[in-house]
């Protein structure tokens, strides 16, 4: 297997509307999925600031938010990369493509494993202002697939989440979550009748109160 051991910059969203996509897309699935069964979400807040991406097929990724830098760590289980479904180990994938991303980003992950679920990853640098890749040579490393579930606009969103959760769903509600406009007991409703609206409007509230530093300065909000 060949790899380039160099740094990429591949050209992907900036850090502002990487933020403002995923913040969106929590409060959407907030609405489509109640608490209580949080883990059929596609968006999945953490605790210490971030996300997880999860399209209940084994597909992961994970976006976080640090004050130096964003990590995105993904996972296509059926990618040739995976090492768990390999002949036979190869543990110098891991080291090479992790090289050079921040260890503070690393040290977040306490659990081998979850480092070794990951066909590819990258990282955005505050200081070099760019997104920073290590690529393997020749083989689609599910990059692309990946991040296509991270929706940039309504419209994205509504096909995504209408295939996903078999429901059709009001795109102007859509619109005005991706715009950043507060929303109504009455939004809600109209995106999925019968939710408990006041509860969604809860669990948003304590969304937007979980936001680190510096996701609150990316998404402008104090």
């Amino acid at each position: 297997m060949k790899y380039i051991t160099r740094q990429e910059s591949p050209v992907y969203l900036t850090p502002e509307k990487l933020a403002s996509c995923l913040k969106a897309m929590a409060i959407l699935d907030i609405i489509m999925v109640p608490e209580e069964d949080e883990w059929l979400r596609l968006i999945r807040r953490y605790d210490s600031g971030g996300y997880k991406f999860d399209n209940g097929s084994g597909d992961e990724i994970d976006i976080l938010f640090e004050e130096n830098g964003i990590f995105i760590k993904g996972f296509d289980h059926e990618n040739e990369l995976n090492q768990f479904a390999s002949d036979e180990w190869d543990e110098t994938f891991f080291q090479k493509t992790y090289a050079g991303v921040p260890q503070n980003l690393l040290d977040i992950y306490k659990d081998e494993e979850c480092l070794h679920s990951m066909t590819f990853c990258m990282w955005y640098d505050f200081k070099a202002g760019c997104w920073m890749q290590n690529i393997t040579e020749g083989i689609d490393e599910g990059k692309n697939y990946l991040l296509g579930f991270i929706c940039e606009n309504a419209m994205q969103w509504t096909e995504l989440g209408e295939d996903y959760y078999g429901e059709e769903i009001n795109c102007k509600v859509v619109e005005k979550v991706y715009s950043g406009q507060d929303l109504t007991t009455e939004d809600i409703c109209i995106m999925l009748p019968g939710r408990d609206a006041e509860n969604a409007l809860e669990e948003i509230i304590t969304l937007n109160s979980s936001f680190t530093e510096t996701e609150r300065r990316l998404l402008d909000v104090r």
